[in-house]
């Protein structure tokens, strides 16, 4: 579908991928509306628009607040400014084996990953479909829906979640004129499991600081990612596999047997630092 003129919300867009496709899809003449919990991350956001000449409208979300999500949407509809274009992005990672990850903590995830998705295309999917007019739900999964890693359970189940729900949503709107796409990201340099209080007490300041120094050297800009956001929205794409680690990830989950995908996971999170 065509980008400019469109009307466009991105979640989690005060740091990441959700920052750089908000700028990206400005950069494309959209008018774009970008939320996040944080509002120094907006901010950032808005500096780095202006000094671009590009105009963002910023608000304040929590994602997982579906009372919050659902005054949103009052406001845009009031000015005549729902989604055409809506960017499901924001999310949160713990590093953490399943039996070391606190129950409180799991289910955090899981509202902000998933429950967040399913607030935002419930919220702004029936009058996209309504409209008629064409629309686009991009939903940012993760590589580790095909291959999940070690130690980052609670989130790979989330993005699991968030490939199936997407899949799901792309057949029950599949004869109205929104399409959905799911975008699963590689090894991207962004702050997702930032510092220890990310972390379950089993893991060592140690393997954060590897693990952050891993991503730094080997991971992609979230550029790369919002970029090829833009073109998936654009060329109407279905899934998208961005960034080092991700074809991998979709290679291995088509041809690999279970136990070998499970043997060249574990190599590959050992080298990164998931694994020891």
């Amino acid at each position: 579908m065509q980008i400019k003129d469109k009307r466009a919300l991105v979640t989690g867009a005060g740091s990441g991928i959700g920052r750089e496709t908000a700028l990206a899809l400005a950069r494309a003449d959209a008018k774009v509306v970008a939320t996040d919990v944080s509002l120094a991350g907006l901010a950032e956001l808005k500096a780095d628009a202006a000094r671009e000449g590009l105009t963002i409208d910023t608000l304040r979300l929590d994602v997982a607040d579906r009372p919050a999500y659902d005054a949103l949407a009052a406001e845009l509809q009031s000015q005549d400014r729902l989604p055409q274009i809506l960017i499901n992005n924001a999310g949160v990672g713990y590093f953490g084996a399943l039996l070391d990850t606190p129950l409180e903590v799991y289910e955090r995830v899981l509202r902000i990953n998933v429950l967040g998705v399913v607030n935002g295309c419930q919220v702004f999917g029936p009058a996209m479909v309504e409209s008629g007019e064409p629309g686009c739900i991009v939903n940012v999964s993760s590589t580790a829906s095909a291959i999940p890693i070690p130690n980052m359970n609670a989130y790979a189940a989330s993005k699991w979640a968030v490939e199936g729900l997407s899949d799901g949503l792309a057949m029950e709107l599949s004869r109205s004129s929104v399409h959905v796409i799911s975008v699963h990201p590689g090894i991207i340099n962004t702050a997702i499991v930032p510092n220890p209080m990310g972390a379950a007490p089993s893991i060592t300041r140690e393997q954060l600081d590897g693990l952050s120094a891993y991503y730094a050297k080997n991971g992609c800009h979230p550029r790369v990612v919002a970029d090829a956001i833009v073109a998936a929205v654009r060329s109407g794409k279905d899934k998208v596999f961005v960034g080092p680690s991700a074809q991998f990830g979709a290679v291995a989950r088509r041809f690999a047997p279970t136990r070998m995908k499970r043997r060249l996971t574990l190599s590959v999170a050992s080298k990164i630092g998931f694994w020891k």
